[in-house]
């Protein structure tokens, strides 16, 4: 792809991979002895969290309320949604495993004089400071996230970052076809989807690229 100038990157499960125990982890933190119940209400939440904010844009109010309504676990233990909130991203570096690869294709696509920006759909302060502790912060010249913004697979997320005249310069590159992919779709840019554990598509989003390793990035983007 000569034309590329701009690569757009997702973050969670791209830059980096959540760990398998990471509801584990913070149901111990918040002292909730109870982790299967915890570890359920968790990762419906998380689930529940596109769905919630489909046609509105994301506040932390608005989180907090979803949080209390799908997790009534912590109201049990008597924690708020924003302890909830303050110890899991204090845990973020405990949750979250460094794809080594990352730097890689972040240092090739800076020799080749292409940008690099995130587009992410978490807050600003948890994958920023993630960014700069894994030490690829300086790679990225603009960070988007979800404070106050629409979610990637929002329509009206699209003109909050690409330029209509420029189109053929961006390139998305992401782990989700109905997030990522979707994005791209929306904006009319090419995409590279990093299917790492190679599952099958099964939605109308067709990556122009697809890849089970971020090196594979550096042959599309030469």
């Amino acid at each position: 792809m000569k034309n590329v100038r701009i690569a757009i990157w997702d973050c969670d499960n791209v830059m980096w991979f959540h760990k398998r125990n990471e509801a584990e982890i913070v149901a111990k933190a918040l002292k909730i002895t109870n982790i299967e119940e915890f570890s359920v209400q968790f990762f419906d939440m998380l689930k529940t969290f596109n769905c919630h904010f489909l046609e509105k844009r994301v506040t932390e109010k608005e989180n907090y309320r979803l949080i209390l309504w799908k997790m009534p676990i912590l109201d049990f233990y008597g924690i708020s949604a924003k302890k909830f909130m303050e110890v899991w991203n204090g845990l973020k570096f405990e949750v979250n495993d460094f794809n080594k690869e990352t730097i890689i294709v972040l240092e090739h696509l800076k020799q080749k004089g292409i940008k690099s920006i995130v587009k992410s759909d978490w807050w600003r302060e948890v994958q920023e400071s993630l960014l700069k502790g894994y030490g690829i912060l300086e790679y990225i010249e603009e960070l988007h996230c979800c404070d106050n913004q629409y979610l990637k697979y929002n329509p009206l997320a699209v003109s909050e970052i690409i330029k209509s005249e420029r189109k053929e310069q961006y390139v998305m590159i992401g782990d989700s076809v109905t997030s990522d992919i979707c994005f791209a779709h929306n904006a009319g840019i090419k995409s590279i989807w990093f299917n790492r554990n190679e599952k099958a598509n099964e939605t109308p989003y067709k990556p122009t690229f697809e890849v089970p390793s971020l090196l594979d990035v550096m042959e599309i983007i030469s």
